[in-house]
């Protein structure tokens, strides 16, 4: 039994979407997420789906508002002390205003239009359901362009990702994500920025994370070697760290 034309439009919207929010991630790479005001999350790629060689993940898909930063860190734990601190309050701060218009687009796409097409189609509604959805992405384009010099945007990439979002919306859900991504000279060590950032009981879990990327490193080094030396100092490093 094949789908109605209106299933298949809803399923290709939310497809578009995810597929646009998954991340490929190095092995010693990952996402340092905001929760709340002052919580924040770390997220590492899957250790068994893997694509070109990097590793799967998906942000969480309910929360297209939080910006994510992607962090690398040194599984021999040599550079982590020559990176400065970052400020990451206020690089979540830079994409307050862009929540509201956000949520309005995520609305218009995956509530307003399957209402509209599901329960109320008249040519009315579509026009109105059209002017809302493309609105609010021209607010947030709007609220960009002004940030631009913070976002370190230039106006070349601008209309770029203008396009894009005009021409697909779905993607346009993902625009606080993009720009976060793409922010210069953020390479605070992730390994560092756990200690000093999670709570306690959240760094307790996320160090063993932090430890099964670095004993999978391990085991792919030869033993003796001047690499693996330091992968092992690392190693018990981390394991003597009971808070940050």
């Amino acid at each position: 039994m094949s789908l109605s034309v209106e299933l298949q439009l809803l399923a290709l919207t939310i497809g578009l979407y995810v597929f646009d929010s998954m991340l490929l991630l190095f092995p010693n790479e990952g996402l340092l997420t905001s929760i709340g005001k002052s919580k924040w999350h770390i997220s590492f790629g899957s250790d068994t789906t893997r694509v070109r060689g990097k590793e799967v993940l998906f942000p969480n898909l309910f929360f297209p508002h939080r910006p994510i930063f992607k962090l690398s860190w040194d599984y021999e734990g040599v550079s982590s002390a020559k990176h400065m601190k970052v400020n990451w309050l206020a690089q979540k701060n830079l994409f307050k205003n862009l929540v509201i218009p956000i949520y309005a687009i995520a609305f218009a796409q995956f509530i307003l239009f399957p209402y509209v097409i599901f329960f109320f189609l008249t040519d009315l509604s579509i026009i109105i359901a059209i002017a809302y959805l493309y609105g609010s992405v021209l607010l947030a384009l709007f609220l960009i362009y002004r940030k631009r010099d913070l976002f370190h945007i230039s106006k070349r990439n601008f209309f770029s990702l203008s396009f894009e979002c005009l021409v697909c919306p779905p993607v346009a859900v993902n625009l606080i994500r993009k720009i976060s991504l793409s922010l210069p000279d953020i390479n605070e060590d992730l390994l560092s920025v756990a200690k000093r950032l999670l709570e306690d009981e959240v760094w307790q879990v996320t160090k063993n994370s932090f430890m099964s990327k670095l004993m999978e490193e391990i085991d792919f080094e030869d033993e003796g070697t001047p690499r693996y030396i330091k992968l092992i100092a690392n190693r018990d490093k981390i394991l003597l760290e009971s808070s940050r």
